[in-house]
């Protein structure tokens, strides 16, 4: 959290995402509030700011923050981890605590659950509670639904430092869809979002040449040697998207750049996730 964005909060007072606390003292109440929060809409405690929105500021130590994120870590169940923000704020400084919303089906704990109400914290009802349990339940339609495709590996064309994979995409379960987005992706392969729509989707043959001689990049998911093919789709009002790996290495009697390339065999299980679960999980 910036501190404009922390202005802006505070000035719009507390209420359904924000709660204010005088001091530090009051991480009991401040974890409360963050139950309710995260069994609500989410939102955010600020530490040194009055009632009335006065910042009046914290003193923070060198501990301080890591002791704050531990009690409220092993305060909440599950296991809760928030973000947690020094700001410099009108010369003093305020410690901001956010937590996301729990996730369709499940409950935050603390001795209780609670849920945010305007600006009070108020406890749930068992029959709530066992509403969102319940909404926790696969939906079987979902599953039995959902475009299900079967991507393997063709082969590919090796010309000195130059790489073409050559990928085959198969539709076998679940609705049709209208358009279907895929790239190719990983430290050493640069590429942009491609769409196959209509009769292209019937082709389901994917290519594009590489030259691997270049230094790599970043990629969180997958590897510096390895390379990866994700597909992607809008469905039921979120993008829906599935992840394969295969490693690749230097093949040939020496590691120079004019060294060929070989894939091995796919890295398994390939990762799903979908856009609008919780972010950074991905559902195998």
């Amino acid at each position: 959290m910036t501190p404009e964005e922390a202005l802006r909060l505070i000035q719009q007072g507390e209420g359904q995402r924000v709660e204010f606390k005088k001091s530090l003292a009051e991480q009991n109440q401040a974890i409360e509030a963050l139950c309710a929060f995260a069994n609500a809409d989410g939102g955010a405690v600020f530490f040194g700011v009055q009632n009335d929105g006065t910042v009046l500021g914290v003193s923070v130590g060198t501990n301080t923050l890591e002791e704050l994120a531990n009690k409220i870590a092993h305060s909440l169940f599950p296991q809760t981890i928030p973000f947690i923000d020094e700001l410099p704020l009108a010369g003093k400084t305020v410690v901001a605590v956010t937590v996301d919303k729990a996730s369709k089906g499940k409950l935050v704990f603390t001795g209780s659950p609670r849920t945010r109400s305007g600006r009070a914290n108020v406890q749930m009802s068992w029959d709530e509670v066992r509403t969102r349990i319940l909404a926790a339940e696969p939906d079987w339609s979902e599953e039995r639904d959902r475009p299900q495709f079967e991507v393997r590996r063709q082969g590919l064309t090796r010309l000195e430092t130059e790489f073409q994979p050559i990928i085959l995409v198969k539709h076998i379960s679940g609705e049709q869809i209208a358009t279907l987005e895929w790239r190719f992706r990983g430290p050493r392969f640069d590429m942009e979002w491609r769409q196959a729509n209509g009769s292209a989707l019937a082709r389901t043959r994917f290519t594009e040449r590489f030259d691997l001689s270049q230094p790599p990049k970043e990629d969180d998911q997958v590897g510096l040697n390895e390379m990866g093919f994700e597909l992607r789709f809008y469905w039921r009002g979120r993008w829906r998207s599935t992840l394969h790996r295969w490693p690749i290495s230097r093949a040939g009697p020496s590691a120079s750049s004019a060294a060929s390339w070989e894939m091995g065999d796919e890295i398994l299980p390939p990762l799903s996730f979908d856009e609008q679960e919780e972010s950074g999980v991905f559902f195998v």
